[in-house]
């Protein structure tokens, strides 16, 4: 039996990396499902779940290697980033046999499932890369607790917010390794520690050197500026013997990895360079590592590092340095103006200079670097400015999460509750995120990748959103559709820089890092948090959008509204095929995969689908046939034993296919139930149960991927259990369905998908109005995909159009 028994830091590092596993396996493959309730007829399961205290998980079925496991779920996120309890459990399926498992034997599950459609999959290199992940981060855990460092305050420095990310990427399963940085190195050049150090210069002769600043002069110039102050006499006295070589800084790590070069080592010993060590003022890391920051300097420095932060070595390719160059040139412009007077909301800090080293015409790409502008310097280095991730950041020991502290600060000071507090700031965080970046996209053909550790939010004196800044030059792209508007204005425009993207990809870039990464990780920092609902966001999210749809004529924001799958980073799929998506030379460098969009879930009934309580909620009397017919939630303690005899009973074997064992088919309602496809109800003629019904969300279920499927599109499943016509009740059974489903207004048109061997099936539906509109092949049977509107229906039956459900069981008259 495994067990982990970890104490203080590690734990605390294993269940935060172990929680970005899981969340990561939710977004990326589709085995899984909630799992609600103590089962009545799995008695290992049952009694584990007494014993631990939970009734509420996420079940991973890896059928293949006849294991189960069940995560301990404490929020279930509407935008999936779940909180998960520990420990998480396996469970050998024949044995019944349930054990703890940790994130190395889970990795060895999840390289097994993906293997499926990745045969490159292996667990060997992710699960090295997790274990380093584990113990830098609880180094660093270790670091924030003994020096007493908060990392959650409502005011935060440019800087303070940079070094505050002690957990890293939520959905990424190796938030914090960092492979190459030995245990001392970890502690230097590490954010979360706040390590300091000068950096590493080379002289290096001018025909070695390529640089370029769209402000004009040589960044060397500017570096032999900032080396002036050294009181090193070697430096100095170098500086002044090659007073026309250019000076080169580099990140002292990567100083070392390249004097370790062969290439470089020929260069010192023909005399073309020169090392010249670690001089200067003192620099500190930003969030990504590689970027450095000086509070008085005019410039940061994003470096190449051959260390393997999560699983890619973070190095400057040409295009990417030449993408800043270009981008900064065009800020120059009428063209920069032009977005500088339309969206002073936001500002681009562009990366106008870079330095690459050459060696017999090759680029050494540790050299190369990209001088990006500090706009947080001198005064501005107060302010209360910081990356939008600070604020989806988890609880870091005994601190309460940033976002919550800041929602009560802002309620104080507005002597507001703090739910209508986090309300109205999240509306003013989209007036100065969604109009704007809309536009630049739209008029300048300017578009980003926004994700949330490339977004930094100032605040205001209320700690409302104030301003949004941009950077990181390697996310600028511009739409295809621009590209002889800008090159008319910078005719070399893109060249270099690789800079212009094909409309459709540039919008599958927005989907993901604009909405999942970006506006979706916040959402879910505010449910989590108990500040306000996911759904209530994601309403306004939408409605903000919508608002914006007709000035957009690029089809983006249609896209991200209507779209019910969006494409996304597999970071996990990524790490187990070993693939560096930060390798330039490969044309796909990450596996990309769909994610149901939360959007849609404007449209989502809660009525139908995720209805509360046990009660009848509808009913209706039908004269003619002197009938009641009432629909109520399936209750499992009751209706558990009643549908497993229905299910098997002649006339339902072909068609429904769950004869199954009593305890498969608890398992099938436990695991479906709390999800958000499918409800079932069970109707009753006269207070007889009688029939039940299948309500699903379209979009959400196999059906959706048949058609062009809408958000709003509802489909049933009906089955009627008597054989008798008298106890039938067919015509009234299926009106009440059409009535229940479409008395709610979110519902657009229903869908079904009847077996093309169920003749009674389709003429049941027909009668209420359906059309077939082809014939589909589903992997479990062949069917007749067909729908219905609500005039269809009310031209089959007038009376069903002013039909009012009243859910109580008395004759209505």
């Amino acid at each position: 039996m495994n067990t982990y028994n970890l104490t203080g830091f590690r734990q605390q590092a294993e269940q935060i990396n172990f929680t970005s596993l899981l969340n990561s396996y939710c977004r990326e493959l589709d085995n899984w499902s909630r799992y609600e309730g103590i089962p009545k007829y799995d008695p290992a399961l049952a009694d584990y779940m007494k014993t631990a205290g939970h009734s509420s998980f996420i079940r991973f079925d890896f059928a293949d290697d006849e294991t189960e496991v069940f995560a301990p779920l404490t929020y279930f996120s509407e935008t999936g980033i779940h909180v998960f309890g520990f420990p998480v459990v396996q469970r050998h399926v024949p044995s019944d046999k349930i054990e703890e498992i940790g994130p190395l034997e889970f990795t060895d599950l999840a390289a097994a499932q993906a293997a499926k459609d990745y045969p490159d999959a292996d667990a060997a290199l992710t699960k090295e890369r997790l274990q380093n992940s584990i113990r830098n981060l609880a180094g660093y855990l270790e670091y924030t607790e003994m020096n007493q460092r908060s990392v959650s305050d409502p005011e935060q420095t440019f800087i303070a917010s940079e070094q505050s990310l002690i957990a890293g990427h939520n959905v990424h399963p190796l938030p914090k390794s960092r492979e190459g940085f030995s245990e001392k190195e970890l502690m230097w050049y590490s954010p979360e520690t706040g390590g300091t150090f000068p950096l590493h210069y080379f002289l290096v002769h001018p025909d070695n050197v390529i640089a370029k600043n769209a402000d004009g002069a040589h960044p060397s110039e500017h570096l032999r500026v900032q080396l002036a102050t050294t009181e090193n006499e070697d430096v100095q006295s170098l500086l002044k013997e090659y007073s026309d070589w250019k000076v080169v800084p580099v990140h002292p790590w990567e100083a070392s990895y390249l004097l370790k070069l062969p290439e470089v080592q020929e260069m010192l010993d023909e005399k073309c360079l020169l090392s010249l060590g670690q001089a200067g003022p003192l620099f500190t890391p930003t969030s990504s590592v590689r970027t450095v920051y000086n509070a008085d300097s005019e410039w940061m420095y994003k470096f190449s590092l051959h260390v393997k932060i999560t699983n890619s070595f973070r190095v400057n390719y040409p295009h990417e340095l030449h993408r800043g160059y270009d981008a900064a040139r065009l800020l120059k412009t009428e063209w920069g103006t032009g977005i500088r007077k339309d969206f002073p909301e936001i500002e681009l800090i562009d990366d106008p200079a870079f330095i690459m080293v050459s060696y017999k015409g090759k680029v050494i790409d540790g050299f190369s670097t990209s001088i990006r502008r500090n706009p947080f310097r001198g005064k501005s280095a107060e302010k209360n400015v910081g990356l939008v991730a600070s604020l989806c950041q988890d609880a870091i020991g005994e601190q309460e999460p940033r976002i919550r502290r800041l929602m009560k600060k802002a309620a104080e000071y507005r002597k507001e509750g703090v739910e209508d507090v986090a309300i109205s700031w999240f509306r003013k965080y989209l007036d100065i995120t969604v109009r704007p970046l809309m536009g630049m996209f739209n008029k300048y053909g300017f578009g980003m990748e926004f994700h949330q550790q490339n977004m930094l939010l100032e605040l205001n004196d209320e700690l409302f959103p104030e301003k949004l800044y941009y950077r990181d030059n390697q996310g600028y792209f511009f739409r295809e559709g621009k590209m002889g508007e800008l090159t008319g204005i910078l005719p070399d425009f893109g060249k270099d820089s690789r800079s212009f993207i094909a409309e459709p990809r540039m919008i599958n870039f927005w989907g993901y890092y604009f909405l999942v990464n970006h506006l979706f990780g916040l959402i879910n920092a505010f449910g989590k948090n108990n500040l306000v609902s996911e759904r209530r966001l994601i309403e306004l999210l939408y409605e903000a959008l919508k608002a914006g749809e007709g000035a957009d004529k690029t089809g983006l924001v249609s896209h991200m509204l209507n779209s019910v799958k969006l494409v996304v980073k597999g970071n996990l799929l990524t790490s187990l095929n070993n693939m560096d998506e930060a390798s330039a030379p490969r044309t796909n460098p990450a596996v990309y995969t769909a994610f149901p969009n939360p959007l849609n879930k404007y449209f989502f009934s809660d009525q139908l689908i995720c209805p509360r309580g046990k009660d009848i909620v509808f009913s209706r009397y039908f004269e003619k046939e002197d009938v009641t017919i009432t629909l109520r939630p399936v209750d499992l303690d009751r209706d558990l034993e009643m549908l497993h005899e229905w299910f098997h009973r002649e006339h339902t074997l072909n068609i429904w296919q769950m004869n199954w064992p009593i305890r498969e088919l608890e398992k099938y309602y436990r695991t479906l139930l709390p999800g958000d496809m499918l409800y079932s109800y069970i109707g009753e003629a006269n207070g007889v149960p009688t029939f039940n019904i299948e309500v699903y969300w379209a979009s959400r279920d196999i059906v959706g991927e048949y058609y062009d499927v809408l958000p709003t599109d509802y489909g049933t499943h009906q089955l009627i259990a008597p054989t008798d016509p008298k106890l039938k009740y067919a015509s009234p059974a299926t009106q009440s369905m059409m009535d229940f489903v479409f008395a709610e207004p979110k519902v657009g048109k229903m869908v079904g998908e009847g077996a093309v061997n169920s003749l009674a099936s389709m003429m049941n539906k027909a009668h209420v109005g359906f059309k077939i509109e082809k014939v589909i092949e589903m992997p479990h049977k062949k069917a007749n995909l067909n729908f219905c509107y609500r005039e269809w229906y009310w031209a089959k039956f007038p009376a069903a159009r002013d039909f009012k459900n009243i859910p109580v069981s008395e004759p209505q008259m």
